[in-house]
């Protein structure tokens, strides 16, 4: 990530956005959310379905895009300096919300997903391609940003942002309650489901042809887990010794579906399942979707359980 464009953005449209407030610039009556992932996205979208206050929320990932390469335009910035509530999670990856944060959103709502969960390094296990000192600000091991595939994270990451929206707008908590109730049942019983995956599967191993952004999901659950690149690596192509390592453990374990995310390429998946005859399946990051799943308002629900259907054939 080109942190040094960024600042440079940031402090650009904080100065532009300081001369448009002394030249009075007037602000509708919506309440205003910017969040800068689907789960958040969407959790937003759930919780203010029902105000009878006009609400706004903005996504900053162009649905169908690639998320660990996002910068934000000037527009961007602009909305998150403008919103009622700017909703983040927190990592490497977004330093810049942090330092956009830091100077001009500083007596403003902000909410921070990593303040509401128990955090997890990301991991390199065997197999896995090493990471590239230069593609990050530093070498030592980051902190997974991806927080919300642990279905109890997400509910966790819920109840905070329930908590404030009822603070930004008390008028509105039946409303916002309501809503919260049916999403925490929801994500509830996605826990009790991955658990009965869990206590019922043949294997216990899953394969990851792709980047691997679920390390909350299989250490909630106890599932062993092979990839060939960490969650935010911007790696697209495999090693020969990695692409060999995946090969030989689905061959030796005799595993039947390897992994790839959304907005891949599938090269790898397609190599392994050529070498093996095992067969690929999608898995949602939730980090972000397609235009299409955007445009059809889907929820973290239906893609979590999507993701559960495809994680309990491949463990059986």
């Amino acid at each position: 990530m080109k942190i040094r464009n960024i600042f440079a953005v940031i402090a650009a449209w904080t100065l532009c956005g300081a001369v448009l407030s002394g030249c009075g610039a007037q602000k509708n009556d919506a309440l205003t959310i910017v969040t800068t992932v689907y789960t958040t996205y969407d959790f937003a979208k759930q919780l203010t379905a029902a105000y009878e206050q006009p609400v706004e929320v903005k996504l900053l990932l162009t649905p169908g895009g690639e998320s660990h390469s996002y910068e934000p335009t000037p527009n961007d910035v602009a909305a998150i300096q403008s919103c009622d509530l700017f909703v983040y999670i927190g990592g490497t990856s977004e330093q810049w919300a942090e330092k956009l944060i830091e100077t001009s959103r500083k007596d403003k709502e902000n909410l921070r997903m990593f303040d509401c969960v128990t955090l997890l390094d990301e991991e390199t296990v065997e197999g896995m391609e090493p990471e590239d000192a230069h593609e990050h600000d530093h070498a030592e091991a980051e902190t997974d940003e991806h927080i919300w595939t642990a279905p109890l994270n997400a509910d966790q990451m819920l109840t905070a942002m329930q908590t404030r929206f009822n603070e930004i707008a008390p008028k509105e908590q039946a409303h916002c309650d309501a809503a919260y109730e049916q999403i925490h049942a929801s994500l509830l019983a996605l826990d009790q489901r991955a658990k009965e995956i869990r206590d019922h599967a043949q294997k216990d191993t899953l394969i990851f042809a792709d980047r691997f952004p679920f390390r909350y999901l299989t250490s909630a659950y106890g599932w062993k887990y092979y990839a060939a690149f960490s969650g935010c690596s911007s790696d697209s192509d495999a090693s020969p010794a990695t692409l060999s390592f995946l090969i030989t453990k689905v061959k030796n374990e005799n595993i039947k579906t390897v992994f790839y995310l959304e907005n891949s390429t599938r090269k790898i998946a397609d190599a392994i399942c050529d070498a093996t005859g095992a067969k690929a399946e999608l898995l949602q990051s939730c980090n972000n979707v397609s235009r299409m799943d955007f445009d059809a308002g889907m929820h973290y629900q239906q893609l979590m359980t999507e993701n559960l259907d495809a994680i309990e054939e491949a463990l059986n």
